[in-house]
């Protein structure tokens, strides 16, 4: 029955989409943003699918100290294993190639603009497409990650990555995406690369990163051009 209700809504809003109609004088501004136009459109055919929309994911207690919540799957992605989209450190949105010359805050002579830490900002890339409380991790939520949970590599839905699981028991699985340079993606499948929204401290041409092969798990610091996925958090 829910899905005929979202599917009535989703014509109702196709035929009134030309008028572009404010929220306030209409009743089908369904994810809240003021407008009824494509974006409630998409909203509602996830909905008739059964898909995630962006800040729906389900947040994982894993019994951190901090209360630190993760989320169940990756930005750009509707399910654990799926590897989602990459982004370079402090962009919003994926491209074609990711390299110093096509990255958004190269300043020239091979420096990038100094951004300090983005989490919540809005060079976040998980609070600007999940919005509410989700945020890339900081460092610090990485080493706690590291150093209160155990982790194993596995196979999940015939995607290879890394499951971490928590003193209370839970669980999440973090698939082997690799990262991209230009347009490539070296050994998919081998490794896990993860931003965070930290950026490093020594030097600001790096940001912090979560890196995860079959020999070592390391909390470290990369160039910022590189495109890699994201795994948000939430605050308790």
């Amino acid at each position: 029955m829910r899905s005929f209700k979202y599917l009535f809504l989703f014509i109702t809003i196709l035929i009134s989409l030309p008028m572009n109609m404010r929220a306030q004088s209409y009743h089908y501004d369904v994810n809240n943003d003021g407008l009824v136009n494509m974006t409630d459109m998409t909203f509602l055919l996830n909905k008739i699918l059964g898909v995630p929309n962006p800040g729906e994911a389900e947040a994982i207690d894993l019994g951190l100290p901090s209360g630190l919540k993760w989320a169940a799957c990756n930005v750009g992605a509707t399910s654990p294993e799926e590897y989602g989209d990459y982004f370079a450190w402090g962009e919003t949105e994926v491209k074609e190639s990711y390299t110093w010359e096509t990255y958004q805050h190269y300043v020239g002579t091979t420096t990038y603009r100094n951004l300090g830490n983005i989490c919540g900002t809005q060079y976040d890339v998980a609070h600007v497409k999940w919005g509410g409380k989700w945020r890339m991790p900081s460092q610090a939520d990485f080493n706690e990650l590291v150093n209160n949970c155990t982790h194993v590599w596995t196979t999940y839905n015939n995607i290879r990555g890394v499951q971490f699981t928590g003193p209370n028991g839970n669980s999440i699985f973090l698939p082997a995406a690799s990262y991209i340079y230009d347009q490539s993606i070296p050994q998919l499948g081998k490794y896990c690369s993860y931003w965070s929204g930290t950026q490093s401290s020594s030097y600001y041409n790096h940001a912090i990163e979560l890196y995860i092969t079959s020999y070592e798990t390391t909390v470290r610091y990369y160039s910022r051009d590189y495109g890699r996925t994201v795994r948000p958090v939430q605050d308790k």
